[in-house]
């Protein structure tokens, strides 16, 4: 089984309104101080990856988080597209829960998951697809940078209809997506001859390891003031 390629989606740094649990949706929060050092110690694991492309949520929080981590791989352009925003919270955004789920300005789950799946299907299954189709042995890497309530939507979304292989033990042992995490699908391939096919795997899942020693939120201010 050959590995062609890698797919790296990382949530975004702490910024002060994941402190405070205020929604942010697609309002333009900074990182704060901790947000940084959470995206300078992801950036130093993965320092020894060679990515070959890399996208962000043109949202600064999220496109700050892929810079600093870039900061490492310099010559790597970096695609800002507002496809991979978080979910639009509407009059919500700036607020603190609990909030009205029927609240009519909210982007819908659905429209939030077609944008992220289209995403995916414009930029990353192409890619990858002329990877198989003109292999040459090595393992292209892509970087991503987005926000929890997107990751976590478009993680549960492709796995359900099989796009994605996981293990229910890997979605359990992080059933969140916390600051700063990474996620990992690994792309193969699988059998020989007119059977070949790419298998896509979820290998890490709202993994958070890299940043022992820092105080990293587990909650999402913006999900959970509409469960409230």
């Amino acid at each position: 089984m050959t590995v062609i390629a890698r797919l790296y989606v990382i949530r975004h740094g702490e910024t002060e309104w994941n402190r405070a649990r205020i929604i942010q949706g697609q309002a333009d929060s900074q990182l704060n101080d901790l947000g940084e050092t959470q995206a300078a110690m992801t950036g130093e694991a993965l320092k020894a990856i060679h990515f070959d492309k890399a996208f962000t949520s043109d949202l600064s929080r999220a496109s700050k988080t892929a810079e600093i981590i870039l900061q490492h791989h310099p010559d790597v352009f970096l695609v800002k597209d507002q496809a991979l925003r978080e979910r639009f919270m509407g009059k919500l955004q700036g607020t603190k829960g609990p909030a009205n789920s029927s609240e009519p300005s909210l982007e819908s789950l659905e429209a939030m998951r077609e944008r992220s799946v289209g995403w995916y299907n414009r930029e990353i299954v192409p890619y990858v697809s002329s990877l198989a189709d003109n292999p040459d042995g090595k393992c292209r890497n892509i970087l991503v940078t987005s926000h929890g309530w997107l990751i976590s939507s478009f993680f549960k979304s492709m796995i359900a209809t099989g796009v994605l292989e996981c293990t229910e033990e890997l979605l359990r042992a992080s059933p969140r997506i916390p600051n700063a995490s990474l996620s990992v699908v690994e792309y193969s391939m699988i059998g020989s001859g007119s059977e070949q096919r790419i298998g896509s795997t979820v290998v890490q899942y709202g993994d958070d390891s890299h940043l022992t020693g820092t105080q990293t939120l587990q909650d999402n201010a913006d999900m959970d003031a509409l469960r409230s």
